[in-house]
């Protein structure tokens, strides 16, 4: 997938049982030169290929079949990049302040006023560019790591600990010599500016589960 053409041009994709209001959020939408796609259940924005690339999601909190607060849990789990925005009708303002807790970025309420709706989902649009450029940082990141030996990741591992060279040799059982020579080759391999920067990118990775344990 093209991170940098997501990027130029901001997918926003709505998922809602009603057709007239998919219609007229699309509309406003290409007011300011934003294109959207629209989905009537979550069932079949899961079985579009869009659901696993990084989207703007305007998510309708009461849907037929999977509901919208299940639908932003799949979401979640599924960790595409995506930004969701619920929409919500009065009486479902609790259920939008649980969706929130549970990861949603914002939510708009029937009927929309349609400046608030533009600046909401710009603001989603914006965080969505920001998480994107983390999703490939990430990606570049994890084929770095790729390329380490094994005993290089050992090296890191303890690195990450702040064990310095002298130490790292000791654990590994090899001379204090040998295990500076892994360092640099860790930090060359990985790009890393600095230690610190290096132990931020591994950490990273940690995160999101590509760094060995």
């Amino acid at each position: 997938m093209d991170h940098a053409a997501m990027v130029a041009e901001p997918r926003v994709l709505i998922v809602d049982d009603d057709a007239q209001l998919r219609d007229s959020v699309a509309v406003l939408l290409s007011t300011i030169g934003v294109a959207v796609t629209g989905f009537a259940s979550a069932e079949e924005f899961l079985q579009s290929a869009k659901a696993r690339e990084p989207a703007c999601v305007l998510l309708d909190v009461r849907l037929p079949g999977i509901s919208g607060i299940d639908l932003l849990g799949r979401l979640h789990e599924m960790g595409g990049g995506h930004v969701v925005v619920m929409i919500t009708g009065h009486g479902d303002i609790p259920m939008a302040v649980a969706a929130l807790r549970a990861g949603a970025f914002h939510f708009v309420e029937k009927p929309f006023d349609p400046d608030a709706f533009l600046a909401i989902v710009g603001e989603a649009i914006a965080r969505l560019e920001m998480l994107v450029d983390t999703l490939e940082k990430s990606r570049e990141d994890a084929e770095r790591y790729a390329l380490l030996t094994a005993r290089e990741k050992q090296v890191l591992d303890l690195l990450i600990e702040g064990r310095p060279s002298k130490l790292i040799a000791y654990d590994l059982g090899i001379s204090t010599r040998t295990a500076e020579h892994h360092r640099s080759a860790v930090m060359k391999k990985m790009a890393a500016r600095s230690l610190s920067h290096l132990v931020r990118m591994a950490l990273g990775l940690r995160r999101v589960g590509e760094l060995e344990r």
